[in-house]
């Protein structure tokens, strides 16, 4: 699943950097959004489940790495024109770049975290950052989605 996630993750990254996103019809970049959230609630729910299960964390740093570059490609992906069409985006994801930049800040400072907690194969620690990395999704997710 690392692998999968990995490089999924890293064709997400790779299609918002530059003006790639720009050049992609807006349902390619609510796809592509989408798709990205996909992958991040399946790595958590699989995070979760180590966690309750009290297994080893260290497998899950691959993972955290790629929640780390997740969180700093999202800002790309709320360019103009893609606020329209099937996405549960609110408007201030697209009028607030600076709030959407704090935002994936804090998301990719937990998924750091997590990374090293699970380096260190520190479980404790994982948890915590596994619990901070929820509170980023959830903040966002508050801001920037659209109930």
């Amino acid at each position: 699943m690392r692998i999968l996630l990995l490089t999924a993750l890293a064709v997400v990254f790779a299609a918002s950097l530059g003006g790639a996103a720009h050049a992609q019809s807006a349902d390619a970049t609510i796809a592509a959004r989408k798709a990205g959230m996909d992958l991040l609630a399946a790595a958590s729910g699989a995070m979760k489940r180590t966690i309750d299960a009290k297994t080893d964390v260290k497998p899950l740093k691959g993972t955290a790495d790629a929640i780390a570059a997740w969180a700093l490609a999202v800002p790309g992906l709320f360019p103009a024109g893609s606020d329209k069409g099937a996405t549960k985006a609110s408007a201030d994801a697209f009028s607030d770049p600076a709030g959407m930049a704090k935002a994936s800040g804090a998301m990719h400072a937990a998924a750091l975290k997590l990374s090293s907690a699970a380096d260190a194969n520190d479980a404790p620690a994982f948890a915590a950052a596994y619990a901070e990395l929820g509170a980023a999704c959830g903040g966002c997710h508050r801001t920037y989605r659209q109930r």
